[in-house]
């Protein structure tokens, strides 16, 4: 027997004598019990480092003799745990406690600073290190997201002594809502995701559309310029320019065993700078200067809420680094007031794992379309068997309780119906069985008719999804007048939004007033205009449509009507004044397109929501006016708008709207354009429209009206109990009124052919409850159209935000 078997013998003998540590653990806070993730951990005699993971959990293998760890973490003291020599393999439960922290007390010397140079390199790899960079990648997500309340001991000097309520008592057993989600995930350039939900299960609810909550909150890569949380947008801590708006410093450094450093570099913006940041801090990898994790949640709160996002990333492959783990913390402050005082925040804390990763596999472009994010049939329909086998860790008692009582109380209190009806609300309808009421026809109210009540009917799809039919009734009771009118949908292809709609209507209709292929929600304050209107013609209209989506970002309508109208403000038309008349025919054929590239969509079982685009909207119309049927009047129409929302690093943003419209030929006044105006001497603030202009106090046959509004968001003043935000306003106009063949008793029509100007200030979110903000605003009138009386140019708006 050689000495090289012996040797080889005696060393795999010896071997089965040693043992291996294998040290695991969990990291938590020693007052709230919550894990901490991304703990710095050392350990050896070379300095050795790991972190925690997202929930807290670390795992240390290996051969070395390992005798205490070394944990330190940003906001914490450190602590050194010895490790015990009878049981190292024991799962053991760390406690840090808080403290005190503030980065603004730490003085920087003069100097380079050591943490900017670290984030310069990072700030070069940015795209290196990007997956929304790579040429396509795809993975699997389980998200899960629980709701519960939290007693705010802000003002507690004693926590100790707190009784605990009822409802704290009976939230020690369970949560009010949890969310547990499967995605499947496809991305390929550029910027296009193809993501499915295919499985959904939510505590008392069988309709999956609380699940497109847990996925949808934080973007899954920090790497872009800005950062998007809940729809607000942040200034990235890795962006171009960032070291001259946010402090860094080097907290600590550690060493991996592949011999890489790992540098933890807290951030927050500089003391003095104004724009939306964020604070935290980042673990940078040498290996392409790479994020390994964050941590970060806005500097300020934002509308009685605070949000913190963590990451955690990993080298796949050893080819590109890609997010591996992501929790979302969110508490709504003050959501609920107990009859004994006390204030509840509501707390939701998402986490999400993802698995199954692919690194630029070959994906079919044809999978992608303007829909981002879709709930799959069946998605809840899924086994226990099946999500024993997804989840990354068994459900805790408190989890398995939460889908016991919940249900229990949903079959109860019939939420999945109540559910059902809450997303009708959002779409402007409240279900009725087979039936959905449109809100707008049951009440309204504008300055023509005064308070509008009446009722709406339109079939759902409980009696068919391939058609909708129904009609509508109402009164004004500041014009006496009954208004009436009825609709049959024919959906003839989902995908491609195909419709075929013919509609009746005998109602009244804004005079001279114009609308493009969009719809108007609580996202802008336009719609608010619609409340002001007091210029209004008696319509009778048929009307045949056909709309379709076309090349993904193309909506288009095509439709032919018949119009009877009759003008109400004495205006007549005609060649001359003995001729004139107030009664006209209509007949028009006419298409209307709305182009939004790269518009996004999430789409549920029942409806699809818009995530907007950062392009470019553009809309336009062409009617032609025909002496078909009983028309009496030839004409061409051309009407265009373009829309722009424009995001600064530091200055907040800026929406650009401008809109034009020509009208050729034989066209009587109700057909022309009224200068788009929302006065009264006190009104909420409608954005695209003259505030100080009264209402149809000038026509056009032509114009261009441009309408600008950058909003400095809270950035001007900051105080602890006062956060308004600040918008400035410019709107201008031109028009021309080239025929004369309108003839009005009373007063003669005027255009604003030397231009009309406009000037406003606006104070949001003075007061804000939850997601509504309240201000004020003063808008003044100046130029040629000026008045005379310097107290008639101004206008007092009251403006209202929803954070939606």
């Amino acid at each position: 027997m050689s000495r090289k078997l012996i040797f080889f013998i005696s060393l795999a003998f010896l071997s089965t004598g040693l043992q291996a540590q294998n040290i695991r653990g969990k990291v938590i806070d020693s007052k709230t019990r919550e894990a901490l993730p991304f703990v710095n951990i050392i350990y050896g005699n070379s300095n050795l480092g790991t972190t925690t993971n997202i929930d807290g959990e670390f795992s240390i293998s290996g051969s070395l003799q390992i005798d205490e760890l070394q944990l330190s973490y940003l906001g914490y003291f450190s602590k050194t745990v010895k490790i015990s020599d009878n049981n190292p393999n024991k799962e053991i439960v760390i406690k840090l406690d808080p403290k005190f922290y503030n980065l603004e007390e730490v003085i920087v010397f003069p100097g380079e600073n050591p943490a900017e140079q670290i984030i310069n390199k990072v700030v070069e790899n940015r795209n290196l290190n990007n997956p929304e960079k790579m040429q396509s990648f795809s993975c699997k997500t389980y998200n899960k997201m629980i709701f519960t309340l939290g007693r705010d001991t802000s003002n507690v000097k004693d926590t100790s002594k707190h009784q605990k309520s009822r409802l704290e008592r009976n939230l020690e057993n369970y949560h009010l809502l949890l969310i547990e989600t499967m995605n499947e995930k496809q991305f390929i350039q550029p910027d296009k995701y193809n993501e499915k939900i295919v499985a959904s299960k939510v505590s008392g609810f069988n309709d999956p559309i609380f699940s497109l909550i847990a996925s949808q909150v934080q973007e899954f890569s920090f790497y872009n310029e800005y950062f998007e949380l809940l729809d607000k947008f942040y200034v990235n801590p890795i962006s171009k320019g960032s070291i001259k708006r946010y402090l860094f410093l080097l907290e600590d450094t550690l060493y991996n065993e592949q011999k890489d450093s790992i540098f933890i570099i807290s951030f927050r913006p500089r003391k003095g700078k104004s724009f939306d940041g964020l604070k935290g801090f980042l673990h940078i990898n040498t290996n392409r200067y790479a994020i390994q994790s964050v941590v970060a949640e806005p500097l300020e709160e934002e509308q009685g809420m605070r949000v913190e996002i963590q990451q955690n990333y990993e080298f796949v492959e050893g080819k590109q680094w890609f997010p591996k783990e992501l929790i979302t913390n969110i508490s709504f402050v003050d959501a609920i007031s107990a009859s004994d005082g006390d204030d509840f925040e509501m707390i939701a804390k998402g986490r999400s794992y993802v698995s199954d990763i692919s690194l630029n596999p070959e994906l079919n472009k044809k999978d992608f379309n303007h829909v981002e994010i879709k709930v799959v049939e069946g998605a809840n329909e899924k086994s226990e068997q099946y999500w024993q086998s997804q989840r990354t860790k068994e459900l805790s008692e408190i989890e398995k309780n939460t889908y016991y009582k919940i249900d229990s109380i949903s079959k109860a209190e019939k939420l999945d119906k109540k559910l059902a009806g809450l997303e009708a609300f959002m779409t402007g309808n409240i279900p009725v069985k087979y039936f959905n009421l449109p809100i707008g026809k049951i009440i309204n109210y504008n300055k023509y008719e005064g308070y509008r009540l009446g009722l709406g009917l339109m079939t759902n799809n409980k009696i068919s999804k391939y058609f909708s039919v129904g009609g509508y009734f109402g009164y004004g009771f500041k014009d006496k007048a009954w208004k009436y009118g009825g609709d049959l949908i024919l959906n003839l292809h989902q995908d491609s939004e195909s419709k075929l709609h013919f509609s009746y209507l005998n109602d009244v209709d804004e005079k001279a007033g114009y609308n493009f292929f969009e719809t108007m929600d609580l996202s802008s304050t336009e719609v608010y205009r619609k409340y002001m209107r007091e210029k209004m013609d008696l319509i009778e209209k048929y009307q045949v449509s056909f709309s379709f989506l076309s090349l993904q970002y193309l909506k288009t309508k095509v439709f032919v009507n018949q119009s009877y109208i009759t003008d109400t403000d004495g205006y007549f038309y005609g060649p001359a004044p003995i001729d004139a008349t107030n009664n006209f025919a209509f007949a028009e054929a006419g298409i209307r397109f709305r182009y939004a590239y790269n518009e996004k969509y999430l789409q549920t079982l029942r409806n699809k929501y818009s995530l907007g685009t950062d392009y470019p909207v553009l809309m336009a119309n062409i009617i032609r006016g025909t002496n078909w049927l009983d028309g009496e009047y030839k004409y061409t129409k051309y009407e265009a708008k373009i829309t722009k929302t424009f995001k600064t690093k530091t200055l907040g943003k800026t929406k650009l709207a401008i809109a034009g419209g020509l009208a050729e030929g034989d066209v009587p006044l109700t057909k022309l354009y009224n200068g788009h105006g929302s006065y009264h001497p006190f009104s909420i603030e409608a954005e695209n429209s003259f505030g100080t202009m009264r209402m149809g106090e000038f026509y056009s046959d032509k114009f261009l009206s441009v309408f600008f509004k950058h909003d400095f968001g809270n950035i001007l003043i900051k105080t602890s109990w006062l956060k308004p935000k600040f918008a400035v306003v410019n709107n201008f106009g031109i028009g021309e009124l080239s025929e004369n063949n309108y003839h009005q008793p009373a007063e003669p029509i005027q255009s604003i052919e030397k231009g009309y100007y406009e000037c406003g200030l606006l104070i949001n979110n003075i007061l804000n409850q939850s997601f509504l903000g309240y201000g004020f605003g003063l808008f003044y009138r100046y130029g040629p159209y000026a008045f005379d009386k310097t107290a008639d140019n101004f206008s007092y708006k009251l403006s209202l935000s929803i954070g939606l």
